[in-house]
């Protein structure tokens, strides 16, 4: 069966999205990954309070939390199946390239919560973009869902 993969941070451009991603899933019949990375921050194991900071389960079950909350968020009608849920510690572009390894289509919000506001691309979508074996879509914050049509 045909995959879709979608990586989410949270961010309102990652919603729009894991949307489009779904819907796409929906016309094509395909299964839908839903990819949220997290990795320990640089600054937090360089505290003396880095034990409290950058406590792996901690940032693990924070990773979770924001994978449900965004599935909460969107709208994922006409599914063939329940999404794959997948947490990865990593870099997000990494662990986006390496959950789509055999997959139809690997799809990303233009810009995150990270980074410069106002440029084009974030970090992510552009390593995505030039990394990736696979095709991309790259969704900007206003994009919308492809209509979908039931028979």
């Amino acid at each position: 069966m045909e995959k879709i993969v979608v990586g989410i941070d949270g961010s309102e451009t990652a919603r729009r999205a894991l949307e489009w991603a779904a819907a796409e899933a929906s016309l094509r019949g395909a299964r839908l990954i839903v990819v949220h990375a997290w990795q320990q921050p640089t600054a937090a194991l360089m505290s003396t309070y880095a034990p409290l900071l950058a406590d792996p389960a901690t940032l693990a079950e924070t990773a979770r939390q924001t994978l449900t909350d965004s599935l909460k968020a969107a709208d994922l009608t006409g599914l063939v199946s329940e999404p794959e849920l997948l947490v990865v510690q990593g870099p997000a572009a990494s662990a986006l390239i390496g959950a789509a390894e055999n997959s139809s289509l690997l799809v990303v919000g233009s810009r995150g919560r990270g980074g410069v506001a106002g440029l084009l691309l974030g970090s992510v979508s552009r390593q995505v973009a030039h990394e990736s074996t696979i095709p991309v879509v790259i969704i900007p914050p206003t994009a919308t869902a492809p209509d979908v049509q039931t028979s």
